[in-house]
C-alpha cells in the first residue's frame, strides 16, 4: 500500500514520512519515571527503618544494619555460614578502605571551648573588640552578615545593634604586664 504524497514505500517498518521521528526528538519524551527502577526500589525497601531489639533495648534501625546485626549475632552463636559471610564482608570493607601508612595511627582530638572563650580568638581577627570588661562586634562584621539577607526580628535587631561597637566607643588595649626579674634568676622550664 503506497502513500500518495510520498514516492517511497508504506508498510511494515516504513511508516510514512509525516509520522516518523524527527531527528534529535526522543521517540519517548516523557520517558521513564527517575526512581522505577530495580535499584531504586531496592534502595527504597533497604533504606526502610526496622524496629529491633539490641541488647534489650528496642531501636529503629535502617533494614541493612538489621540484616548484619542478625549475622553477626548468628556468627557470634557459632553459626559456620555467618562466620564466613562475616569474615567475607569484613574482607571487602577492609579492601575498600584506605590503606593506613605503616607506624601511623589515627588520633582524633576533640576540644570543647566555651563561647567565653572565642572571644580573644575573635578579638585577634578583628570581628570583636574589647570595650570595657565585655566585647562588641566589630561593624564590618555586622555589614558582612547583614549583607547576607537575614530573616531577623526586631529583639533581634535591637539585641544586634546593643551588640556592636558605636562610632565614638572606645576600645579597650590589653596589654599583659611585663614581668622584670633581677639578673642570675632564672625560672623553671627555661
Amino acid at each position: 500500500m503506497d502513500d500518495e504524497t510520498s514516492p517511497e514505500p508504506v508498510g511494515y517498518r516504513r511508516p510514512p514520512r509525516h509520522s516518523r521521528f524527527r531527528k534529535g526528538q526522543s521517540g519517548n519524551p516523557s520517558g521513564r519515571r527517575k526512581g522505577s527502577g530495580i535499584r531504586s526500589a531496592l534502595e527504597k525497601v533497604l533504606d526502610r527503618k526496622v524496629t529491633v531489639t539490641v541488647d534489650g533495648e528496642r531501636r529503629k534501625v535502617p533494614l541493612t544494619e538489621a540484616l548484619v546485626l542478625q549475622l553477626v549475632q548468628k556468627a557470634a552463636a557459632g553459626d559456620a555460614r555467618s562466620i564466613r559471610e562475616i569474615l567475607k564482608i569484613a574482607d571487602q570493607v577492609a579492601a575498600a578502605s584506605p590503606a593506613r601508612p605503616e607506624g601511623k595511627r589515627l588520633v582524633i582530638e576533640r576540644r570543647i571551648i566555651s563561647p567565653k572563650d572565642c572571644n580573644p580568638a575573635l578579638d585577634l581577627l578583628g570581628i570583636v573588640v574589647p570595650v570595657g570588661e565585655e566585647y562588641k562586634v566589630a561593624p564590618w562584621a555586622v555589614e558582612a552578615a547583614m549583607a547576607r539577607k537575614p530573616r531577623l526580628k526586631e529583639m533581634d535587631r535591637v539585641l544586634i545593634s546593643n551588640s556592636t561597637l558605636k562610632p565614638g566607643e572606645k576600645r579597650q588595649e590589653l596589654w599583659e604586664p611585663v614581668v622584670e626579674r633581677p639578673r642570675g634568676v632564672t625560672l623553671p622550664g627555661e
